[in-house]
């Protein structure tokens, strides 16, 4: 399982041969539990943006829409260079990918200590860390996919729960820092934070998704390189009664030689005929030709080996396939998912604020935020779980949850104090988890393993776009207003949409089943 960190995603064939390799547990635990500490820091830092919201309203005297642009920009940044990530993802591997990010994100933080205006910030802080998130954030979504495949959703439910855990800490934690540092020194502290992404990606072993019988022939061709036939004969003479091809003999024969000289070898090559190329192309004969299999057979597996090997990096660097975007069940998905992103970071951004606009104390507003997180972890927990389960079907499982959250946000307009504002806040924050737990799942179910890094490149990338307008446009609401009531209104009557949108997958896939059995 230690294989080169370029080899994460070579097979873009069946799923089935992605699911082969899955684990479902062993050091996937591992995985899932660098994938669970990156979820808890960056989304902490974007979830408790609402904390820093309020200072940097007064530190820069501007409107509430024009501030909400540098958190709009920082949560959407991962997600818009959503496609870049996958490919470089893919190109150079989880682990260097997830390293990079965050030595890039904990920059940007730093390089935002130093700014003297929001249209600054939004670039350092927003565009800066903000790509430097979106290589974690992929990578830690995608490489638990590729280490499971029974408990998928469970795993992946597990991982997201970093999200409302970092939702519960680093909301009363920047809160503390800008108290104690200003609004600067906690960014600064809040690098050296990010920076401990680092140790989460040298978690993420690369797990190669190739086919078997090409995982074969590299182990035969690395083994045997160099190694003269009469050190090969002891392994072939067990199969030659059989008469195996070429193939078969490198699939079940994973060579375990010692290195040879090159003197052993180049007496070999004295020994070509023109027999070994028939070995090569069909099957084993007797022992005599075998005898004479000389430098040429190994030149000719060497060459096997590397068109193999090429045309694996071939599918490994290639540009993000836009061919997903023929499956219609996916375009729904992704249209629903754009609305989704929208609005959902209305209730971390704004919900401080409101809270002072009902009365409440700053403090309690950041509890608020708290208390969402925490049922949003067990929200994760309870999804991913149910959505394992061979009864439940993942998709009305997903519109009933988008329902509900649009209805959580809808009443929040009715709560006037702090703990009806917890509890609507809460609905949110439970049933919002399912998209969490279950989205990286639903990729994997319409496109297949094989084609979710490029799938879900693409959902990150509207999703992008969606949250890069959604706070600005809510907090237009609001200027436009005086209130917050139209916002969280608009907020939960399009989440409720988007459930009745999507609906129409399940809802298909009911009637054809249904007609397919008729006949």
């Amino acid at each position: 399982m230690e294989g080169g960190d370029d080899a994460t995603d070579c097979n873009s064939s069946e799923s089935e041969k992605a699911d082969d390799t899955a684990l479902d547990g062993g050091w996937g635990w591992m995985v899932v539990f660098g994938a669970f500490m990156i979820n808890v820091i960056t989304d902490g830092c974007s979830y408790s943006f609402g904390v820093l919201f309020t200072h940097l309203l007064e530190y820069f005297h501007a409107d509430r829409s024009s501030t909400a642009w540098v958190g709009s920009v920082f949560n959407a940044a991962p997600l818009l260079f959503g496609p870049v990530a996958s490919i470089i993802a893919k190109r150079f591997g989880f682990r260097k990918a997830t390293i990079a990010g965050a030595l890039i994100a904990a920059s940007g933080m730093i390089m935002s200590v130093f700014v003297n205006s929001l249209g600054a910030l939004g670039l350092t802080y927003g565009c800066v860390a903000g790509f430097g998130i979106s290589l974690p954030y992929l990578a830690s979504s995608v490489v638990v996919m590729m280490y499971f495949k029974k408990r998928r959703s469970l795993a992946t439910g597990l991982a997201e729960c970093g999200a409302g855990v970092g939702t519960l800490i680093f909301a009363p934690l920047l809160q503390f820092l800008i108290s104690e540092y200003g609004w600067r020194g906690a960014l600064l502290v809040m690098s050296a934070i990010v920076s401990h992404v680092v140790l989460c990606g040298a978690l993420f072993r690369p797990i190669p998704i190739c086919s078997k019988r090409e995982q074969s022939i590299s182990v035969y061709s690395q083994h045997n390189k160099g190694n003269s036939i009469s050190e090969t004969l002891p392994a072939i003479q067990h199969n030659t009664e059989n008469e195996i091809l070429f193939e078969s003999f490198v699939e079940k024969n994973h060579l375990r030689l010692e290195s040879q000289s090159t003197e052993n070898l180049n007496i070999g090559k004295r020994h070509i005929t023109t027999e070994s190329n028939s070995f090569l192309g069909g099957s084993i004969s007797s022992l005599s030709k075998i005898a004479r299999i000389d430098g040429d057979f190994s030149d000719s597996k060497q060459t096997f080996h590397e068109q193999s090997e090429s045309k694996c990096k071939q599918r490994i660097c290639r540009i993000v396939d836009v061919t997903v975007l023929r499956e219609w069940r996916f375009v729904i998905f992704l249209i629903s998912n754009f609305i989704l992103y929208l609005w959902y970071d209305v209730p971390y951004v704004f919900t401080v604020d409101r809270a002072l606009e009902i009365g409440e104390s700053e403090s309690r507003g950041a509890l608020i935020v708290s208390s969402t997180g925490i049922i949003h972890t067990v929200g994760n927990i309870v999804f991913g779980f149910l959505g394992d389960l061979k009864k439940v079907n993942r998709s009305i499982l997903y519109c009933v949850s988008m329902w509900m959250t649009g209805l959580g946000l809808a009443l929040v307009p009715l709560s006037q104090d702090y703990l009806s504002f917890i509890a609507f806040d809460g609905i949110y924050g439970f049933f919002v988890a399912a998209s969490e737990a279950l989205s990286c799942v639903l990729v994997a179910d319409i496109l297949g393993i094989s084609k979710l890094s490029d799938g879900y490149g693409i959902l990150m990338f509207l999703q992008g776009i969606a949250n890069l307008v959604g706070p600005p446009f809510a907090g237009w609401l609001y200027d436009s207003s005086g209130s917050y009531d139209n916002t969280f209104l608009a907020a939960g009557g399009s989440i409720i949409f988007l459930g009745m949108l999507y609906a129409t997958v399940p809802v298909y896939a009911k009637i054809r089943n249904n007609l397919l059995n008729a006949k």
